[in-house]
């Protein structure tokens, strides 16, 4: 869903560079602020009818699960591409960016401007997530719409922490940065690659910061296991400054690491996580997460999630020669266009191969990690840790919709993660076999990635 999300995001960002922005006359001020605030109550509008017909041709709540995940995909599909039409319109047909650039010229001041314009967005996929979220469960009788409205709000919250984190953060970040560019354009290479790399060092230092801060927790009161969880920890030399329990009503059952540096690493685990899973399965996903740690997967990600910001940033250097609109420069010009987009259509090309190939070996092998014993001096398979880990991976699929075959950009099935610790089980010593193949893969996609990051930052 992120994928979806990002790129409406991006196409509407887009459209709104490529179509350049003039002021609007005075009387088509109003009516362009209308049609705007009307397609965005539209499409939340739209979802109402929807989940409206759904209650009342296929009642979700008492059909089996796999028709259930059938009607829930295609009224997914249907609403995400009326929303993808209805925020491109926003910029293609009604052009709200004349207003917003033209009129009110909010571009003289960083991210103001691209705000307004991506508001409607933001605002109609937030309503609609708001109307779809509870979709399967039975409207209590006794609840009233004020605290109906308030938990599905709550939900909906939850749900777009992850949207601001990983595509709301970094596009502020490239558009901070693109905005910042004339004040960067009297440095030599030198001195440019410097200051990227401090703004790197600073991204990947405050996007822990920014995940605490978006997320709601609280102390972490269990004392026995916390202790048993930072044994796990201390074991494999990793240092835990603390516990959190991650707030979500009870919704999201799941764990994570924050923090590059090691004395302010803390570890979040999710209520629901706590509340539904045995002592045994938390543990074993704890040492999932300190295999993450140990094996350099969360500095990894944090590359993959930084360096593309900067990157692409980097480039947009390269537009100010170009005519505004992109499209209204004539044939002859054509060329050099699509020769200062073509690279960084390659460079999103190759993330979206490499990112959910090396995301999925990375999570085969903090899974390994959570199987195996891990001492001074040895590292061997325990079938206890195994089936813990299994058991736990089984669990967290019967809480989801399809959760067990269903793969996302960043996590590989629970069916693909369970059989490959069974296969692995059956054969230990192919154990080493994955990890010398998977490392070779890795190092030669993280110097393909360099290459193509310095080419584009440094050419």
């Amino acid at each position: 869903m992120n994928l979806i999300v990002g790129a409406v995001i991006l196409l509407t960002l887009l459209g709104s560079e490529l179509t350049g922005s003039q002021p609007v006359k005075y009387e088509q001020l109003w009516l362009t602020i209308l049609m705007v605030g009307v397609l965005a109550i539209l499409v939340p509008g739209l979802a109402i009818f929807q989940t409206y017909f759904v209650s009342i041709q296929v009642p979700l709540n008492q059909v089996d699960v796999k028709q259930r995940d059938q009607v829930i995909a295609r009224l997914s599909a249907c609403h995400s591409a009326v929303w993808l039409s209805a925020s491109l319109a926003t910029v293609w047909a009604i052009r709200w960016q004349d207003v917003v650039r033209g009129t009110w010229q909010l571009d003289r001041w960083p991210l103001l401007d691209e705000f307004f314009i991506l508001l409607p967005v933001v605002f109609s996929l937030f309503t609609s997530w708001i109307i779809f979220s509870d979709l399967t469960k039975e409207k209590p009788k006794t609840r009233s719409l004020y605290f109906s409205m308030k938990r599905k709000i709550g939900l909906t919250c939850i749900r777009f922490q992850s949207c601001l984190l990983f595509v709301i953060f970094p596009a502020a970040t490239i558009i901070l940065i693109r905005d910042l560019e004339p004040y960067l354009a009297d440095l030599n290479t030198y001195e440019k690659s410097m200051s990227f790399a401090a703004l790197f060092v600073t991204l990947a230092a405050g996007l822990p910061v920014l995940l605490l801060t978006a997320c709601s927790h609280t102390n972490f009161n269990d004392q026995v296991l916390e202790s048993q969880i930072k044994s796990i920890f201390i074991q494999n030399r990793i240092s835990l400054r603390r516990l959190r329990i991650w707030r979500t009503g009870n919704q999201v059952a799941n764990a994570v690491v924050v923090g590059l540096i090691p004395h302010y690493r803390m570890m979040l685990l999710s209520d629901q996580l706590l509340n539904l899973f045995p002592r045994n399965e938390v543990l074993a996903i704890a040492r999932h997460e300190a295999g993450h740690v140990m094996l350099w997967h969360t500095f990894t990600r944090l590359c993959f999630i930084t360096l593309p910001v900067l990157a692409i940033a980097q480039t947009q250097s390269q537009w100010t020669g170009l005519p505004t609109p992109v499209f209204d420069g004539g044939l002859m010009q054509w060329p050099s266009v699509a020769s200062t987009l073509l690279p960084i259509g390659i460079y999103l090309a190759f993330l979206l191969i490499s990112l959910p190939w090396i995301s999925h070996q990375m999570e085969h092998e903090a899974d390994i990690f959570a199987c195996q014993t891990q001492s001074a001096n040895r590292v061997e398979p325990d079938s206890d840790y195994t089936n813990d880990l299994r058991n736990a991976l089984l669990r967290l699929a019967a809480l989801g919709r399809g959760y067990y075959e269903k793969q996302t950009l960043l996590h590989p099935s629970l069916k693909q993660r369970i059989e490959l610790i069974e296969k692995l089980e059956s054969n230990p010593n192919k154990i080493n076999q994955f990890k010398r193949s998977f490392s070779r893969r890795r190092n030669f996609v993280l110097v393909c990635f360099t290459v193509i990051w310095s080419s584009l930052t440094l050419l």
